[in-house]
């Protein structure tokens, strides 16, 4: 019984594995992109949008 190539969606679990990788790594694109970017604007600070006692005094 001749049987085609195993390619990545023989399986479930490996279709699965492939998105999840491919998720990870355009996550990891974006990360790195705003990192090279100079950061997302308004998220300069640790503290921002936390409720501590200097971002309500601001």
């Amino acid at each position: 019984m001749a049987r085609g190539p195993m390619t990545i969606t023989h399986c479930p679990l490996c279709v699965g594995l492939a998105v999840l990788s491919a998720i990870r790594f355009m996550a990891h694109a974006v990360i790195t992109w705003s990192l090279l970017d100079g950061g997302t604007p308004g998220l300069s600070s640790p503290s921002n949008g936390l409720n501590t006692p200097e971002s309500a005094a601001a």
